[in-house]
């Protein structure tokens, strides 16, 4: 079976859900109205990421680190 989706594009996505996770970690380093007026965006952005990949590759599973 095709995939409608191609590896490359996959791997964007994985790529931007790994910099969410980052900027999620990275907020309590900012000043408070900075991390107030950001982590907001930046959840919606991790959910929304994480959902595509889910949808483009049910089951896949980040390494735990």
């Amino acid at each position: 079976m095709d995939r409608p989706y191609d590896d490359q594009t996959l791997q964007a996505l994985i790529k931007m859900e790994v910099a969410c996770r980052i900027g999620l970690e990275s907020l309590p380093h900012l000043p408070k109205e900075s991390e107030d007026a950001l982590r907001e965006p930046i959840e919606t952005l991790c959910r929304t990421t994480e959902r595509e990949v889910e949808r483009l590759s049910p089951g896949y599973k980040r390494k735990a680190v």
